[in-house]
């Protein structure tokens, strides 16, 4: 933890220097983090439009923010989800969940060694839901336990 004179690497700064506080700080640093290089924020608002008017007129602009402010309530409501989550997360609760998920690690290890699987075979087998299958599969591919192949699906 920084001392009081001293800034939070992870709290963005602003072009004047001073550092940036609130949702909205929180939201646009998020924003340049997903991202990544692939350029600055109008350009990609850029590319949305032009995404959207593909086979029909290009979206009125009260279409466009109106998708926008949707974004930004489902990624709020996300965060604000998350901190509430995140309160009653003790100690012993994150210890549990991590024991779990070892354990749910270990049976897809097992379903995998089986043979390939889909995700919704895997799902099936380790109880979940799909998404949870797919956050089980980055982990143990980011463990370099298995090894992901993609493939276009028709």
């Amino acid at each position: 933890m920084p001392c009081c004179n001293q800034r939070d690497p992870e709290k963005p700064k602003t072009a004047e220097g001073a550092v940036e506080s609130g949702p909205m700080a929180m939201g646009m640093a998020m924003a340049r983090r997903m991202m990544g290089g692939r350029g600055r924020p109008m350009e990609m608002m850029q590319r949305m439009m032009a995404q959207m008017g593909q086979g029909a007129e290009a979206p009125a602009m009260p279409q466009m923010m109106q998708m926008c402010m949707g974004m930004c309530s489902e990624m709020l409501s996300a965060i604000h989800q998350t901190a509430a989550m995140a309160a009653f997360a003790t100690p012993a609760l994150q210890r549990m969940f991590g024991e779990w998920l070892k354990s749910l690690e270990a049976k897809a290890e097992a379903a995998l060694a089986e043979g390939e699987k889909d995700i919704a075979a895997l799902a099936t087998a380790l109880g979940v839901d799909e998404d949870s299958a797919r956050f089980v599969l980055g982990r143990l591919a980011a463990d370099g336990k298995v090894r992901l192949i993609a493939r276009r699906h028709c």
